[in-house]
């Protein structure tokens, strides 16, 4: 199985960066200044979701008149200015386990809902832009998770079949996505907790990126 890996694609928000608290956070401020309320159980639905899915269900919750363009400027502008002024941590483990994947010779892609120029900040801010062969965000692809398309994009450029491809996510949505393009789903859980049918779809769920290199370890290195 995962002995015949060639290619290790990752999600970024809450799993390579502690990003879900600052922009649930964020939201729940813009939502407030103009009169709507997010509690923590709303936001749970926004995770691993594109723009486009969060613009259509806060118009089903508040109406077709909801400003959503209004609340998504001000929410990027709150976020960000907290992001710079605080710095955005990177998740426990990220950077042994890239620096690993990229000494074993495995390819490293990431695939994310988030904007490329967020994307390639974030990146470039932690040191960690080159590890990174091919970058995907929902920009590049007619539907975001749960649909696979930005993993079978990530596949076709780095030209490795899905199933030579292990994917590491945070999200219920990106594991289905995962699961959906034939690939190998681990779970690295942040806010939300995977229900008994996401785990059904997980090749594992660990705790954090640090049980991954000792899982991969073992496996990887098998292919010698």
């Amino acid at each position: 199985m995962l002995r015949d890996i060639r290619a290790a694609i990752f999600d970024m928000d809450g799993l390579l960066f502690d990003t879900e608290s600052i922009a649930r956070w964020a939201w729940q401020q813009a939502l407030a200044s103009h009169g709507y309320i997010m509690n923590d159980n709303f936001y749970n639905e926004f995770v691993g979701r594109d723009l486009s899915w969060r613009e259509k269900i806060l118009k089903q919750r508040y109406g077709n008149n909801f400003p959503f363009e209004e609340v998504k400027r001000q929410r990027i502008e709150i976020g960000d200015r907290r992001e710079l002024q605080e710095g955005l941590p990177i998740k426990p483990g990220a950077l042994n386990l890239l620096a690993k994947l990229n000494s074993l010779g495995i390819i490293i892609a990431l695939a994310t809902g988030t904007s490329r120029s967020r994307t390639i900040r974030r990146l470039s801010n932690a040191g960690i832009l080159h590890y990174f062969t091919t970058i995907v965000t929902s920009e590049d692809v007619p539907q975001g998770k749960p649909a696979p398309d930005i993993y079978l994009e990530v596949s076709r450029r780095i030209h490795v079949a899905p199933m030579q491809c292990v994917v590491f996510e945070d999200s219920s949505v990106g594991i289905e996505a995962a699961f959906t393009a034939g690939m190998y789903p681990i779970m690295i859980p942040d806010i939300e907790k995977p229900s008994p049918e996401i785990r059904c779809l997980t090749y594992q769920v660990l705790e954090s990126l640090e049980q991954v290199s000792e899982l991969l370890e073992k496996r990887l290195e098998a292919r010698g």
